[in-house]
């Protein structure tokens, strides 16, 4: 079970367009994953060490933890995990664009 929940949640009047998961970089965006009206930010700051300090992968599991948990209290699959890496001064965003 997760202990976490999200920073920021955004509620719509109108829905938006969403896509699968994908990194910020990613430029091959498809949008027909559906539409929400439901979209969060989380901010994770970490403090890396010098044997694990992957913070693109850490991103993608925490991502794939909170939206696919169960007992998860986040609101719904469609959001934006942002991770940076205090220590080496690194950054990356998985998400579920909207």
């Amino acid at each position: 079970m997760n202990s976490s929940c999200s920073d920021i949640l955004l509620f719509a009047s109108y829905k938006w367009q969403v896509s699968k998961p994908s990194l910020l970089k990613d430029t091959t965006d498809k949008f027909d994953s559906g539409a929400t009206q439901k979209y969060w930010l989380d901010v994770q700051l970490r403090w890396g060490d010098y044997d694990s300090h992957d913070i693109e992968r850490y991103a993608r599991a925490k991502f794939l933890d909170y939206t696919t948990d169960n007992m998860s209290i986040y609101p719904s699959p469609t959001g934006c995990l942002i991770a940076v890496d205090l220590a080496y001064n690194l950054h990356v965003t998985h998400t579920m664009q909207g």
